[in-house]
């Protein structure tokens, strides 16, 4: 009697190095050997996702290296969770050089003692999968708090602010009255330190107000576009005859949900040269844009002569002439 074999081929695992950017865990580059002269930290892996990264099957771009739940580095989807570098024990004090590549930056105005705190739009898409219908967190143990000293005197102490991360991402902002801190301290002379969770900080004083209306358009103020654009490249174009303004689309309605219109009105606030400029608002139907392709509205004045913001980033709006 002939006992049988199956022989059964088996491939071999994939395995290499993966560089990778501690702060942002962006994808650097992946290597089956070790590189002696690269400024990036790595680690090695098995991960089968590296193979169709390198094939190109998949986009790099959609992953990024963080712990798993083992507490090992690996490289991970992105989704709607933002995995923040841990927070530094020691802390350090917040720049005064304006940066023009920045992840969190405060504004100090003393016209009104208003202090605020954003985050940059452009770091939270390389930390997340962020699209408009996902809730965004942060994972735990990670502060993101302030502490307000004087300026290059760390033990002239003034006062902690606990930063909403929930309204940090949602709002894109977190704004304080620190109208107290008039008794110890000048505002000019005002320092700040972090344990910084991100790379790149700064502050600034700014001898002007922080307004109503500046600051009810400051909120997702990366995601204002000024889009008075000519021409007819818009995905929405507007076109003034008299006091009827027509805004028109020849995009279908899937393609407008794609750029983040997923509500019945698009509200678009009319400006001057600045948001402190504020004029009044236009709510857009984009039932009607995705049904009809238009829909009408009356206004005063002239479209072309201001500047027009709106909160989807995605969108461009041309004002045909």
């Amino acid at each position: 009697m002939t006992t049988g074999v199956t022989l059964e081929k088996t491939e071999s695992k994939f395995s290499c190095y993966v560089y990778y950017d501690e702060w942002t865990g962006s994808i650097m580059n992946i290597s089956n050997t070790e590189l002696e002269d690269s400024e990036y930290p790595s680690f090695y892996s098995e991960n089968p996702i590296l193979k169709s990264i390198i094939s190109g099957i998949v986009n790099e771009k959609q992953y990024l290296v963080s712990f798993n739940e083992d507490s090992d580095l690996d490289v991970i989807e992105k989704d709607n969770v933002i995995r923040l570098r841990s927070s530094e024990r020691t802390l350090t004090q917040l720049s005064k050089q304006r940066k023009n590549a920045w992840d969190i930056r405060v504004k100090l105005y003393t016209g009104n003692n208003r202090l605020l705190v954003e985050i940059n739009q452009e770091s939270i898409r390389r930390l997340s999968n962020m699209t408009f219908n996902k809730t965004l967190q942060v994972e735990e143990d990670n502060d993101l708090a302030l502490y307000i000293i004087k300026h290059n005197n760390p033990d002239f102490f003034v006062q902690k602010l606990d930063i909403d991360v929930n309204e940090l991402l949602e709002t894109g902002n977190n704004i304080f009255d620190i109208s107290s801190l008039r008794k110890y301290i000048s505002l000019q002379d005002i320092g700040i330190l972090t344990r910084r969770c991100f790379k790149n900080y700064y502050m600034e004083v700014l001898n002007e107000s922080l307004d109503v209306v500046s600051q009810s358009l400051v909120k997702n103020l990366s995601y204002i576009h000024r889009t008075n654009y000519v021409g007819n490249t818009g995905h929405i174009v507007a076109e003034q005859n008299k006091n009827i303004v027509t805004f028109s689309t020849k995009l279908s309605s899937g393609e407008l949900t794609d750029l983040g219109l997923h509500e019945d009105k698009l509200w678009m606030y009319i400006v001057g040269d600045s948001p402190d400029k504020y004029y009044g608002s236009i709510p857009v139907n984009i039932r009607d844009l995705k049904n009809k392709k238009r829909t009408n509205i009356r206004i005063e004045g002239k479209l072309a002569d201001y500047n027009i913001l709106h909160k989807k980033h995605k969108l461009v709006l041309t004002i045909k002439e």
